[in-house]
């Protein structure tokens, strides 16, 4: 029974995904039309699309949601330090115009 009653989120979920996908496709491909973001903004929002759809799945899919929250530290550790390291290089590229 609890199966059942899990089943409709999994669906909302994949949904989801679906189209934060399509999204991301359509952002890359009327970047230069209708939307009128630089190269970068547009990078930059299907990375936050891809982030975002990262989150759902390892949430719901990967069963993250329910573990213990050091097991998710542990998990978000790496997240953390590439995002420290892309502003450390973002930052020194600033410094150096």
């Amino acid at each position: 029974m609890a199966t059942r009653a899990l089943q409709p989120r999994y669906l909302l979920i994949g949904i989801w995904l679906a189209g934060l996908m399509l999204l991301g496709v359509v952002f890359s491909e009327v970047s230069g039309g209708f939307l009128p973001l630089p190269r970068w903004g547009v990078v930059t929002l299907i990375l936050a699309l891809s982030t975002i759809k990262a989150t759902l799945v390892a949430l719901y899919y990967m069963h993250l949601q329910s573990d213990r929250k050091l097991l998710v530290l542990v998990a978000l550790a790496p997240v953390l330090l590439i995002v420290l390291a892309c502003g450390v290089i973002f930052s020194s590229r600033l410094v150096r115009l």
